[in-house]
């Protein structure tokens, strides 16, 4: 129980809150595709909110050592997500837009986190975060793109990489938790994911 507390302690909130949001909107664009492009609207725009809020927060904190870039895409998920909560049937046309954008602003926030890891040269592992970044971003641009037949199965491919997105912003959570508690370390993205 003392591990799972340490464990608890070491995770990186912020993080495993996107993976869950990541999650839960790729199972309902899986589940229910097409039908639920509203309430996508709204859930992905409360989520892109709060996600950017919480990332100017964690930027003030930071004072100085806050890089422009996170800054600035920040403000970029902020109104994203005001625009996909103030205007849904506008916005449900353009949601593969929108949510193609998210996974590329996600895509970058990794990057950029495991290159500062890599500068920081504490041994962490860092490409693994470059490289699921380059990834995920190269599918943030073929989801803007659309290249497929219907808009059911654009929905499904988006859930699909939500879902796998989440899926590796959660192991990168759960390692830097066991590793932090490893090595004594605060540990906070050490897998640069």
């Amino acid at each position: 129980m003392k591990k799972f507390k340490k464990f608890l302690s070491n995770l990186d909130i912020q993080a495993a809150a996107v993976a869950l949001v990541m999650l839960v909107m790729g199972i309902l664009l899986v589940v229910f595709s097409e039908r639920l492009l509203k309430v996508v609207c709204y859930v992905a725009g409360a989520a892109t909110v709060i996600w950017g809020v919480a990332r100017i927060v964690l930027c003030a904190r930071a004072g100085g050592r806050a890089l422009v870039v996170d800054i600035v895409l920040s403000v970029v998920v902020i109104a994203t997500g005001i625009l996909l909560i103030i205007s849904p049937a506008f916005i449900a046309e353009l949601v593969t837009v929108f949510l193609g954008l998210l996974l590329i602003i996600d895509s970058v926030f990794k990057i950029t986190e495991s290159l500062a890891l890599h500068r920081s040269d504490s041994g962490a592992m860092w490409l693994p975060g470059v490289v699921a970044g380059g990834i995920f971003a190269v599918l943030g641009v073929v989801i803007i793109f659309n290249p497929f037949a219907t808009t059911g199965i654009l929905m499904t491919f988006m859930g699909i990489c939500m879902i796998l997105d989440a899926a590796c912003t959660a192991a990168a959570c759960v390692y830097s938790a066991l590793r932090s508690g490893a090595d004594g370390g605060n540990g906070k993205n050490a897998a640069g994911i």
